[in-house]
């Protein structure tokens, strides 16, 4: 489905089952085209298969798309169409097998991203360019190569930028992106994108007056802990629909769907989606609007998990090697935690938990984790540490500052 193809059909229902079987069926030969981007993923049963043979003196990185599957599946009441968001965990891996479990359309926020997408899954998946902030030449090549025609703004500046692209044919789409108030969430968003609700209710006046359809979006802020923050958000957008006098086409709730990190009293995702949905009715959408999110971090959290090892105990001190400028980018920060286990070569029985200070491998004195990881008092050189719930913004993060780069990715199960 071409990112045209998508835009058409934002006044459609949600897929049926077999609606959604025949879009995957028609996607298959792109997805063979998949493999080729990079090496098939060795695969093992688990992580203690995978240090039992490789011994890796390399940070690994391990895929799980059984645990993938799952939530893929977790979306399917969402009452609306969930976009992934591909900057989450870009790994063709990671987005063939969402695609494969019904996750069929993207949220993309560059050139790079919708040539991605385009390269696997060819003319199958939508496609929504949702950065507010775009180049005129990414904007041009997105429509007029790749048929996208649903874009996000959040000025006047950005939807004339846009109109004057890609043309104001009958079948674009422009979101205004709605800033909405702090809430419970680990990253607010609101603070870089987003219009006030009066200058938002002007915008959508503008689009509407030049004959393109119109919606809103917003994005609560990302690991958001508070359901009622959607609630909140729809309400809001409610009120500036009204005020703007304009018929939505499009309602996107956005993001921030957490995962079940250690620490974080995550309340379940039917309580965000019944959030969503009560609001929703409230605020009374026009027929045919249709209502998308944008989850990123709730697809693919719980399915990566990156194996260290020790290289230097110094006391209560641990250097591993992987880091802030790898695949553990977000654990610099102090509310960021993980879970973690111990794994060793010989069958020495483990002592008692205490907590470490945890660097990375890199010269750099920034390259150090925000909370400490917990783990047997008698660690040394050469044990392994699994890190698990490491599927978002890991792979999409890492550098090769200093010469390190975590590049060896394989595969958990089927």
């Amino acid at each position: 489905m071409t990112g045209q193809a998508a835009t058409a059909a934002i006044g459609e229902p949600n897929l049926s089952a077999r609606e959604l079987q025949a879009r995957v069926h028609d996607a298959m030969p792109a997805l063979e085209r998949a493999r080729h981007i990079g090496a098939p993923l060795r695969s093992y049963r688990n992580v203690d298969a995978v240090i039992a043979e490789m011994q890796p003196t390399e940070p690994v990185f391990c895929i799980s798309p059984a645990t993938l599957r799952e939530a893929a599946k977790s979306f399917q009441s969402f009452p609306g169409r969930p976009l992934y968001a591909v900057k989450c965990n870009p790994h063709p891996f990671v987005l063939e097998t969402l695609y494969r479990a019904g996750i069929t359309d993207f949220d993309v926020a560059s050139l790079d991203e919708v040539r991605l997408i385009d390269g696997i899954f060819g003319k199958a998946a939508g496609q929504f360019f949702n950065n507010p902030a775009k180049t005129r030449p990414a904007i041009r090549a997105a429509s007029q190569d790749h048929g996208i025609r649903f874009y996000t703004a959040d000025c006047a500046e950005e939807i004339d930028k846009i109109i004057a692209e890609t043309g104001a044919r009958d079948d674009l789409v422009i979101a205004v992106r709605l800033a909405t108030r702090p809430a419970d969430a680990r990253y607010v968003l609101s603070t870089k994108f987003g219009a006030q609700p009066d200058n938002a209710a002007e915008m959508l006046k503008t689009i509407h007056e030049r004959g393109i359809r119109a919606g809103i979006s917003f994005h609560v802020g990302s690991q958001c802990l508070a359901p009622g923050a959607f609630a909140a958000a729809v309400e809001l957008a409610g009120k500036v629909a009204r005020k703007a006098n304009v018929p939505l086409s499009v309602l996107n709730v956005g993001g921030g769907f957490p995962a079940p990190y250690p620490g974080d009293n995550i309340a379940g995702q039917e309580h965000y989606f019944g959030n969503i949905v009560r609001a929703i009715r409230a605020i009374e959408l026009p027929r045919g609007c249709i209502v998308l999110c944008e989850p990123g971090r709730a697809l693919v959290a719980t399915a990566g998990t990156t194996v260290v090892q020790v290289v230097m105990r110094r006391g209560r001190n641990i250097f591993i090697n992987d880091g802030v400028f790898g695949t553990l980018q977000e654990l610099g920060h102090p509310k960021e935690r993980r879970p973690t286990r111990l794994v060793r070569s010989d069958m020495r029985a483990a002592g008692s938990p205490v907590d470490f200070k945890v660097y990375g491998p890199t010269c750099d004195s920034n390259d150090v984790l925000g909370a400490p990881f917990t783990l047997p008092d008698d660690i040394r050189e050469g044990d392994w540490i699994e890190i698990g719930m490491m599927g978002a913004y890991s792979l999409s993060m890492r550098t090769h500052f200093n010469g390190f780069y975590a590049d060896d990715i394989v595969q958990l199960g089927e």
